[in-house]
């Protein structure tokens, strides 16, 4: 019973947020008009869009390192145009929904149990990609933070010494995990599963895997942003990475309307740069969520129509 009040709430929570956030987005469009926003996306040049897709592309692609390290982990090997597919397609609709293991799960199950993989084994697969992604997030943030701090010659004193304060923080939780979980190979438990602490090696190429991913992401929203306004790139990073961890943790599908809120409230900006950013967030949230998406759709559309034809010949 309480852990059913405890989901409800949870739901309650991530409503409220969505609404807030959505407000907040709305609040900064009416501010500039939506049809000089609309103008700002229009103008965007096709080489920048050319470019972001390119950088989406290269992210899905290392979407698929995620799967491939994950079925090393368990012992299982299946052909690589299978994995590829099975990991763009369920990225595809995990980053829409924001659920990866109702949506991402449930697709992953599909077309991974045709090549004979067991519920369980695609269940440690999304914990295994889960733990690799925080790891990823946790080495770029930490770069991220200790970088800006140089680099960025905009922050006063106060933010210089809390930009530090959250580079140890994270460095000591990242240290922590491996002196806890890798070292003694303990079990580690997510979401009422449980698989074995991997290697100090594999380790190490999830926190690769991971990074490259959130550079990827990140360089699909800095290409865009910074042909509206000029701006520092670590630093669009560490907000960038802050706001996707607040849209995460809201469990809101996809984060929508929660990243571009909290990006809007954390990156320091000048009123007329705001109506690049938000170009930027909307043409980000486009190109790099619902064109894949939409490509997904086709892509299993076609799929089933050609099982439609060969059932009926």
């Amino acid at each position: 019973m309480m852990k059913k009040w405890l989901d409800f709430l949870l739901e309650i929570l991530a409503f409220l947020f969505f609404v807030l956030a959505l407000w907040l987005v709305y609040n900064e469009i009416q501010k500039i008009g939506w049809a000089q926003l609309l103008s700002l996306i229009s103008q965007t040049p096709f080489y920048i869009l050319l470019l972001a897709l390119f950088f989406t592309l290269c992210d899905y692609m290392a979407f698929s390192g995620y799967d491939f390290l994950a079925l090393k982990y368990i012992g299982k090997k299946l052909p690589k145009a299978k994995v590829i597919e099975a990991a763009m397609a369920s990225f595809s609709v995990t980053n829409t929904t924001g659920h990866a293991y109702i949506a991402g799960g449930s697709l992953r199950y599909m077309l991974y149990s045709k090549q004979g993989l067991s519920e369980i084994n695609v269940l440690k697969m999304i914990a295994f990609e889960s733990v690799t992604y925080l790891l990823g997030m946790a080495c770029v943030f930490d770069l991220a933070l200790i970088l800006s701090s140089f680099f960025h010659q905009s922050h006063n004193n106060l933010y210089i010494h809390w930009f530090y304060t959250g580079a140890i923080l994270v460095s000591i939780l990242v240290f922590l995990y491996w002196i806890y979980f890798i070292y003694p190979k303990r079990k580690i438990s997510f979401r009422k599963i449980q698989i074995k602490a991997p290697s100090a090696r594999m380790t190490l190429e999830q926190m690769i895997i991971g990074s490259l991913d959130i550079i990827a992401s990140s360089l699909v929203f800095y290409t865009l942003l910074s042909y509206h306004i000029d701006v520092n790139i670590i630093h669009v990073l560490t907000i960038f990475i802050l706001a996707q961890l607040i849209g995460i943790s809201t469990q809101v599908p996809g984060g929508l309307g929660v990243f571009e809120g909290a990006f809007l409230y954390l990156f320091v900006h000048t009123p007329e740069e705001k109506g690049g950013i938000l170009a930027a967030l909307i043409t980000f949230r486009i190109l790099y969520y619902f064109v894949p998406l939409f490509l997904t759709g086709l892509f299993f559309l076609g799929s089933q129509t050609r099982n439609f034809i060969k059932r009926k010949k």
